[in-house]
């Protein structure tokens, strides 16, 4: 598809997209307001705010902005927001302008700046002036192509202080000529072994693809919380990454994604609107391989509850699901549990795997 075609309408992969967008944003933003009463927000691929007739990222962003800004908690705070839109298509940015102009924002509260530029030219400028700039910084790299942002680029945004990436990449391309032998200089496989642990290989599945993805970010950047989402929309397929330093940030992620997901690791497209009465029962290869994944983390030496819930939320999943497979351990008489004063523990509602940890327990397996 040309890019001046891209934007005439939304199709339901980019809805998906900018639903994960939105859902984190509304989680995120809040509570880092609560806590720093300011933030830095970055689209460096802004497009033109609208895809046809619905709100592109920087349009549903300000409305998500200014519908947390009505919050009683956040009213009579002295806030602060600065987003930075770009595009080096300068359509796009005319399109935005105007927009943006039909909108009534609070300029003493939020800061628009606008700008049209390569994204090759803006980034490093931009690193620059944050290096030791302290504030939250959100940055959204949304690239009409994969090979835009490099892994350099990552490993200097994300060496800024208090910064947090919501990457965008449509995978399926790269994940469909990962084993090819291309010629050295080409994109796709410039891209396959900057990016991935394996490089050109051959994968067993867009998982394992995307697995390697991960890993290698992980690897090259030093992170714990790298967490990614599948957006699949059948014969073509898109991802998300969070790159963050932060548990509560990937936490939140976790949430998202299980929130609008049935396996918590695949949001289908042509599901996106449909809602349940209940809270659907998560039954996947996803999950279930994270029981063997616990075992072998417990079982390689005793482990506080801390360290299983972080190590849980790292994996992707939430502290419920090692609690269930913890119950599971207990039952087959493979884990005890110990108070800090190596008592045991047989209640185990008191075994605090949970968000918010009071108390320190430890496992142990036997």
């Amino acid at each position: 598809m040309k890019k001046e075609d891209f934007f005439k309408s939304q199709s339901q992969l980019t809805t998906a997209k900018i639903k994960i967008y939105k859902e984190y944003i509304e989680g995120y933003l809040p509570k880092l307001l609560m806590t720093f009463g300011s933030c830095i927000i970055v689209d460096l691929f802004c497009g033109p705010g609208k895809n046809g007739e619905n709100d592109g990222s920087p349009l549903v962003l300000i409305d998500r902005i200014k519908y947390i800004l009505t919050s009683d908690l956040l009213k009579n705070k002295d806030l602060k927001l600065s987003i930075l839109f770009n595009d080096q298509d300068k359509n796009n940015i005319e399109s935005l302008e105007d927009e943006i102009k039909k909108l009534h924002i609070d300029k003493k509260v939020i800061a628009i700046t606008i700008k049209n530029e390569k994204y090759e030219n803006i980034i490093g400028r931009f690193i620059n002036q944050l290096k030791i700039v302290q504030t939250p910084k959100f940055i959204f790299l949304d690239p009409f192509n994969y090979s835009n942002v490099s892994m350099n680029d990552l490993k200097k945004i994300m060496s800024l202080p208090n910064t947090e990436v919501l990457l965008f990449i449509p995978i399926f391309h790269t994940y469909r000529f990962a084993s090819t032998e291309f010629d050295s200089k080409h994109r796709t496989r410039i891209f396959v072994e900057e990016f991935t642990s394996k490089g050109i290989h051959d994968y067993n599945d867009i998982y394992d693809f995307m697995d390697s993805v991960r890993d290698k970010i992980i690897s090259e950047l030093s992170l714990d919380y790298v967490r990614p989402v599948l957006l699949d929309g059948g014969g073509s397929k898109n991802s998300l990454f969070l790159l963050t330093k932060h548990q509560k940030g990937m936490l939140l992620m976790n949430k998202v994604v299980f929130n609008n997901t049935d396996d918590g690791n695949k949001l289908e497209v042509k599901n996106i609107h449909q809602k349940s009465l209940f809270e659907p029962e998560v039954s996947s290869s996803f999950v279930d391989n994270f029981k063997d994944k616990l075992a072998l983390f417990v079982k390689q030496n005793n482990k506080t509850n801390d360290e299983i819930v972080d190590y849980t939320i790292q994996e992707g999943l939430l502290p419920k699901h090692a609690k269930t497979f913890l119950l599971e351990l207990y039952a087959n008489g493979l884990i005890n549990v110990f108070d800090g004063l190596n008592n045991e523990i047989t209640d185990k509602r008191k075994w605090n795997i949970a968000e918010h940890i009071n108390t320190t327990t430890i496992f142990k397996w036997l």
